[in-house]
């Protein structure tokens, strides 16, 4: 059986006088996909942001492995090995696409290690290795997608989270970033996914949430949830 890698016990979170997750529990076991889908507003990304540390959470705990990292800095978030490729991209838009590649690698400092992942990088994403020279911020929304992600698996971690990684992309790069998703978990990084595209999502994933206004309002294996009439009726456009 897996071991548990991250797991939310009542989040709480919000902004100002809001509360946006209203005591969320969710668990990931190492080596999973596991996909967050709900409409937009519902509290997915807020969901990353505060297991990232960017938001601070009101209530609850959340354990990587079996530190809590609830209440920590980012960076520290980062360093027990668990990065983001948030939703927007927020690319260095001045920087280049290997700058944007050493910046993601900015908590490690083994010079053969991090030369061996821009290489690999390149090998996942061909054009990245073509562009390394170009500004971010002028490459297409498909690069910029792809320089993001690349930019999150520089810092090695054992649990990428990524936010809405097809949004605004055509199909063709969409099918071409979910197959690199794919590797890397079969490379060995468990992912946890929140994606508009529910279909796209829970046909990559072993297991998915489904969220409605800060609440998780049902789970399980992904193919239960696509066969699901409720998830069909509210995300599936069946």
């Amino acid at each position: 059986m897996s071991e548990t890698l991250l797991k939310l016990s009542g989040v709480r979170a919000g902004y100002g006088v809001l509360e946006v997750l209203r005591g969320i529990d969710l668990e990931i076991k190492e080596g999973e996909i596991v996909t967050l889908i709900g409409a937009n507003g519902a509290g997915k990304t807020t969901t990353l942001n505060t297991i990232s540390g960017l938001v601070a959470t009101r209530g609850g705990s959340i354990h990587m492995g079996d530190a809590e990292i609830s209440g920590l800095q980012p960076s520290e978030i980062v360093a027990l090995g668990l990065s983001q490729s948030p939703e927007g991209r927020k690319l260095f838009s001045d920087m280049s696409v290997l700058e944007n590649l050493e910046m993601g690698a900015f908590l490690r400092n083994d010079k053969e290690g991090i030369a061996k992942d821009i290489a690999h990088v390149y090998e996942l994403f061909p054009i990245l290795g073509e562009r390394y020279k170009q500004m971010a911020g002028s490459l297409s929304g498909g690069e910029q997608q792809m320089c993001a992600i690349a930019r999150a698996i520089m810092a090695r971690p054992k649990l990428l989270l990524l936010d809405e990684p097809s949004l605004g992309l055509a199909p063709l790069i969409v099918k071409q970033i979910f197959e690199i998703v794919k590797r890397l978990n079969g490379e060995g990084t468990t992912i946890f996914l929140v994606e508009q595209n529910a279909q796209a999502a829970l046909r990559l994933a072993d297991r998915g949430y489904i969220m409605e206004t800060g609440e998780i309002t049902l789970s399980g294996p992904a193919s239960e949830l696509l066969a699901d009439e409720r998830v069909r009726a509210a995300y599936l456009g069946h």
